[in-house]
């Protein structure tokens, strides 16, 4: 496996959270609640995890491909949900967990 993990600061990281969350869980299994979550699509999973002024994004997949096609469906649908028009995030290597990544309770 391989893994990635970005986030934004924002205010409304929890609000972020919540559309993101429900607009996958519509196609794929997702479990959340107010400040994480975790969307299981068939090229990988990503964990989110919100406060008041960050949302967290840890991704894995099993090779660099999937990982990079992963990364772009984040990109993508969290450009739609902030309106912005740039959504090139910067994704860092990781075998860490998120800062506040201190349970997993949706495994």
């Amino acid at each position: 496996m391989v893994q990635s993990q970005t986030q934004i600061n924002t205010e409304l990281a929890k609000q972020y959270l919540f559309k993101l969350c429900k607009h996958f869980a519509r196609k794929i299994p997702v479990d959340f609640d107010d400040s994480q979550g975790l969307a299981r699509f068939p090229i990988g999973e990503c964990r989110f995890l919100a406060d008041s002024s960050t949302l967290q994004f840890r991704l894995s997949a099993p090779d660099p491909e999937q990982l990079q096609r992963l990364q772009r469906v984040l990109e993508e649908h969290l450009q739609l949900m902030r309106r912005a028009p740039d959504s090139a995030l910067d994704w860092l290597p990781s075998d860490l967990p998120c800062s506040g990544d201190t349970a997993a309770p949706y495994n």
